[in-house]
């Protein structure tokens, strides 16, 4: 599987120095799950990263969120439901991921994460974050 690491730069920076400090520590995650699914998959690699990932995700979302009803953010919900589809997404891989022999499941997962993750910096928190400073 060719590398498809994420290189965090200032542009991901939406300025709420709690929220930087956490989209960082996912990059490095989703990193982390990429180089699990190189040449040489371990599985229980694999699903402790995709754990640890599924974690930081919950506990990270769990903050944003209280940030936006502390702001008030008018946009709280859908801004909210792209995290819970994505929190379904990668459960849902995990489950297929326990109950399946070999890593192929989780293959895609990584680049999806990948792009989400800098999509939803790029647009959703920026426009969150932009807001907020008003």
């Amino acid at each position: 599987m060719p590398r498809t690491d994420i290189e965090w730069t200032d542009e991901f920076l939406i300025g709420i120095p709690e929220l930087d400090h956490e989209h960082r520590a996912l990059v490095r995650d989703i990193n982390r799950l990429h180089r699990a699914l190189g040449a040489h998959p371990d599985r229980t690699r694999i699903a402790d990263t995709l754990g640890e990932i599924l974690a930081r995700m919950q506990a990270h979302f769990a903050l944003e969120e209280s940030v936006m009803k502390e702001h008030a953010y008018p946009h709280y919900g859908p801004h909210k439901a792209e995290h819970e589809v994505l929190l379904d997404t990668v459960t849902g891989y995990i489950v297929r991921f326990n109950q399946e022999p070999g890593t192929d499941v989780v293959a895609g997962l990584g680049a999806k994460l990948g792009e989400w993750i800098v999509h939803h910096i790029l647009t959703s928190d920026k426009k969150m974050s932009l807001m907020m400073k008003g």
